[in-house]
Order: C-alpha cells, then structure tokens, then sequence
C-alpha cells in the first residue's frame, strides 16, 4: 500500500538528503525523498493551508516560503495549528538557514471543488488556501517557486505541530476498514444463500401431496 510505503520512508532518515534547487523535479504523487534547502523565509508570503486536523481539533498548516539561492522559492510546511490560530503571530527564524525534512508533491484532494479560488485578486496575508496548484502558489508568491512541498522535520526549531508519520488515516486503519467490508461481503452472500435455497422447491412434494 503507498500509504504504508509513505510512513516507512518517513521513518528512514539514513539517506543523504538531496539538496532542493530548481535544477531538481519535485517528487510525483506519493514519492516521498530526504531533501534539504537553504534559504531565507519570507515572512510576509506565509499560507494558512485550511481543513487540517491534529487530534480531531480542526486547524490549518503553516506554508511559510524560503528562498533559494538561485532565487526560486520552495514552499516549507512549518506544521500544524488549531483554528483559532492560537500560539501562531507569523513570525519566523530570520536570516540564511538549512531546512531539512521531506520533500513530497503538494497535496491534492479527491475532488477539486469548482469555484475554489486561491489567488484571489486582493491578496491578504496570511493567505488561507485550500489545496493549491503550483500555479496558485506561484500566483500569491508572485515569484518562481520550485514544485513539491518540504516537510520541515519535527525536532527542528522554528514550527508548530508536526507528526509526519500520520497522512489522514493511518495504513492500519485502511486495513481494518477493509476487513470490515470483506466480513460484511461475505455475511451478506450467506444470508442470500441460505433464504434463496429455502425458496427451491422440492420435486417430490407434488407427488406425496
């Protein structure tokens, strides 16, 4: 399972990270690589990535961008924070610095919704979003922006709330979810069996009656 495949590579941090620029393709759809950047945040284009939850508390995650040397920006998810924004004043660690983490395609959801705008014309910030393209990123940095999205590891200072290991349900849970519908399944086929073959008629009944 990709998920399962996913939580395992999160759990290996022995790979030498590669260093991210724009010369480098961003990770595709569930890869997940070792990645490290270098750059310095841009405080005032931080995104407040809407509908994610920690503990069933709904909240938003922090998008902050970091600007590479060669001037293209890669956007470092900082972790998670509650709706109220509590704890959270879009302050960051100023200067040049190394992030190093995970770097994975942005996420995208199963349905995109028609409608959905995320680089309205009138920009505020911080800029809630709701799964963004590339483009959408590109459009409220209004600069270049490597693709993919850099999971700043969870020890590392300067971020919220960050439990990586944990990508909406967890493999164990798509596993019992599927042994409930197999048991569900296979009850439902005896049930159908059993009532249907007392509905056969028995050929010798007509000729004792």
């Amino acid at each position: 399972m990709a998920k399962q495949a996913m939580a395992e590579a999160l759990r290996d941090r022995s790979v030498e990270p590669e260093i991210i620029s724009a010369a480098h393709a961003a990770p595709q759809g569930l890869e997940l690589r070792r990645a490290q950047a270098r750059g310095t945040y841009i405080a005032e284009r931080q995104l407040l990535m809407e509908g994610q939850s920690h503990q069933h508390r709904p909240g938003y995650r922090v998008w902050t961008p970091l600007v590479l040397a060669d001037g293209a920006a890669v956007v470092v998810d900082r972790g998670w924070i509650p709706q109220d924004r509590s704890g959270f004043d879009g302050s960051v660690p100023r200067g040049p610095l190394t992030v190093t983490g995970f770097w994975r395609a942005l996420p995208a959801p199963g349905v995109r919704l028609e409608g959905t705008v995320n680089c309205p014309a009138e920009k505020h910030f911080p800029a809630a979003v709701l799964y963004p393209t590339h483009d959408d990123v590109e459009c409220l940095l209004r600069q270049p922006v490597v693709g993919g999205l850099l999971l700043m590891d969870p020890e590392a200072a300067g971020g919220y709330v960050r439990e990586w290991s944990y990508f909406g349900f967890p493999p164990q849970r798509h596993y019992g979810y599927a042994f409930q519908w197999f048991a569900m399944a296979a009850a439902v086929l005896v049930v159908f069996f059993v009532v249907n073959r007392k509905r056969v008629p028995d050929p010798g009944a007509r000729g004792r009656a």
